[in-house]
C-alpha cells in the first residue's frame, strides 16, 4: 500500500516528495484531470494522505477533493500553493486539512507529514502499520542534500578500487539537471513565433503565458526562447537567473548534451533560453544560427516557443521560416492595427506566412471606442482570442509568475486559456469546439 497519493503538474515537486517519501508514494500527473476526476481517483488507489498541487486549479482541486472525500471520507487533504489573496477563498471553500507552500524547506514538508500521521492515528483515521515505512529524519534530508554525494561501492570492490588524489582527478561536466521526456517519432514539435508589429503590445507576457500553460500539456516537454537579442526580458518577469543565455545556446547547438545544460527550468515544467545579457552580444547571435536552433530544439521538445524582437527585422523573419505557428498580438489601437494589416501583407508577399496563424487582441477594451468587428476590418483578418485589460497582469509579473497560474479567474486569464485550447485542442476534448486552428491560407 502506499498511504501517500500527489496529484500535480510540476515535476520538479513531483521529484523532491519521491526523494522524501520514497516507496510511500503514488504519482498521478495531473494531465489525467483531462479524462475527469474519477479517472484521477481510481489512479490514486487507496491513499491515507492525499497532496494536491502544484499547478492544479480552484475548479479542479473541488473536483478532486469532492470525489476522493465521496470514496474515503478519512482520507486527509493537503493543498500545495502559495499564499496569494485568493487562498482564503479555497480555505473556506474547500475541505481541506492543511495547505503547504511549494516553496517549503524539505524539513517543513517532512514536519507537517510526520503531525498529519499522528494524528490519522491518534484519532482512529489510520494505523501506525499504514505508515511502517519510516520517515527521514530533518537532519538526514539535510545531510543527503548539502552533503556531497559518494557512490556506494561494495567492500569486496572497495579494496581493488583505485584511490583518486584531488591533483589526479579531472572535473567531469555536469549534466542537465532535469529529465527530459523522449518525443515520441509520431508526435509533431511544434514551433511558435509570438509576433508584435510595434514594442508594448503584451508579447512577451503572451509567450511566457503560452509556455506555462502548454507544460500543462506536455510536461518539461516546452521551451521558451527569449529572441528579443536586445532588450528581452523574460527571465526578469519569471525572476529566474539564469546561468545561460541564447549566446551560449547557439554556440553549445551542435551538442546535445551541452544544449540542455544552457536551459534553466521553471517550476511550472518547462524551460526558458533567455536573452542576450546585454544589447552589444546580440551580434554573437547571427540570425542563420537562430534558425538552426530553433531546428534542433524541435528535435528534442514538444513545444518551441519563441518570442521574437518587435517588428520584421532579419532576426523576426529567420524565425517565421522555422516555425510552424505564428501568434500575432496587437492592442486596439488604430496604429498597432494599421501596423498589423501591413505586416501580414508583407509577409503574404515574402511567403513567410506560417501554416498556422492565431490573432490575439490584447488589453481589449470596450471603452477604446473600437468593436471587435472594427478591428477585423482593419487588420483584414478574424480576430481568434480576445485578451481583457486586467491589472491582474501587471501583478503577476511584478511577483514573477505566469498569470494563467497566478489568478485562474482573471478574465484576462482566461482569454490566455483559450490560447492553450486553441493550439493544442486535442488535450482538451471536452472543449474542442470552441477554437481550431485556422490555416494562414484559409479565405477570410
Amino acid at each position: 500500500m502506499t498511504p501517500f497519493t500527489l496529484v500535480s503538474r510540476s515535476v520538479e515537486y513531483e521529484s523532491r516528495l519521491r526523494f522524501l517519501l520514497g516507496e510511500r508514494l503514488r504519482v498521478v500527473p495531473g494531465e489525467y484531470m483531462l479524462l475527469g476526476s474519477e479517472t484521477v481517483a481510481d489512479r490514486a488507489g487507496e491513499p491515507r494522505i492525499v497532496v494536491l498541487g502544484p499547478v492544479l486549479n480552484f475548479e479542479e482541486t473541488r473536483q478532486l477533493i469532492r470525489e476522493l472525500t465521496q470514496r474515503n471520507p478519512n482520507v486527509v487533504l493537503v493543498v500545495v500553493r502559495e499564499q496569494r489573496s485568493e487562498l482564503e477563498d479555497w480555505v473556506d471553500q474547500l475541505d481541506l486539512h492543511a495547505v503547504l507552500s511549494p516553496d517549503a524547506s524539505d524539513e517543513v514538508t517532512l514536519e507537517l507529514f510526520e503531525r498529519l500521521m499522528r494524528w490519522m492515528v491518534t484519532t482512529g483515521r489510520a494505523e501506525a502499520a499504514d505508515f511502517e515505512v519510516p520517515t527521514p529524519t530533518p537532519d538526514e534530508v539535510r545531510a543527503i542534500v548539502e552533503g556531497p554525494f559518494v557512490p556506494r561501492v561494495d567492500e569486496a570492490e572497495a579494496e581493488d578500487a583505485p584511490v583518486e588524489s584531488d591533483e589526479t582527478a579531472e572535473a567531469v561536466p555536469a549534466g542537465p539537471r532535469w529529465e527530459f521526456p523522449p518525443l515520441p517519432s509520431d508526435t509533431p514539435s511544434e514551433a511558435l513565433a509570438v509576433v508584435a508589429p510595434k514594442g508594448g503590445q503584451g508579447k512577451t507576457t503572451m509567450s511566457i503565458n503560452l509556455a506555462s500553460g502548454l507544460a500543462e500539456v506536455a510536461p518539461n516537454s516546452v521551451v521558451l526562447v527569449d529572441a528579443d537579442l536586445q532588450f528581452g526580458d523574460i527571465t526578469a518577469a519569471l525572476a529566474l537567473q539564469p546561468e545561460h543565455t541564447i549566446v551560449d545556446a547557439v554556440a553549445a547547438v551542435d551538442d546535445e548534451l551541452v544544449l540542455k545544460t544552457m536551459l534553466t527550468h521553471h517550476r511550472d515544467g518547462f524551460f526558458v533560453i533567455a536573452s542576450a545579457p546585454s544589447p552589444e552580444f546580440a551580434d554573437q547571435v547571427p540570425a542563420a544560427a537562430l534558425g538552426v536552433l530553433i531546428e534542433r530544439l524541435r528535435k528534442l521538445f514538444r513545444y518551441v516557443i519563441i518570442d521574437t524582437t518587435p517588428g520584421l527585422g532579419e532576426h523576426s523573419l529567420v524565425v517565421l521560416e522555422h516555425v510552424t505557428d505564428a501568434v500575432f498580438v496587437m492592442n486596439m489601437g488604430v496604429p498597432s492595427l494599421r501596423a498589423v494589416r501591413t505586416e501580414f501583407e508583407l509577409l503574404r508577399t515574402v511567403g513567410l506566412m506560417p501554416a498556422n496563424r492565431h490573432i490575439v487582441v490584447n488589453f481589449a477594451d470596450k471603452q477604446s471606442g473600437l468593436t471587435v468587428r472594427d478591428v477585423e476590418h482593419i487588420i483584414g483578418a478574424p480576430v481568434d482570442v480576445e485578451v481583457p485589460r486586467s491589472s491582474a497582469v501587471l501583478l503577476a509579473s511584478n511577483r514573477g509568475v505566469p498569470l494563467i497560474h497566478d489568478d485562474v479567474r482573471d478574465p484576462a486569464a482566461r482569454g490566455i486559456r483559450s490560447l492553450v485550447m486553441r493550439i493544442a485542442p486535442e488535450a482538451f476534448p471536452k472543449r474542442t469546439w470552441i477554437h481550431r486552428k485556422r490555416p494562414a491560407h484559409e479565405p477570410q
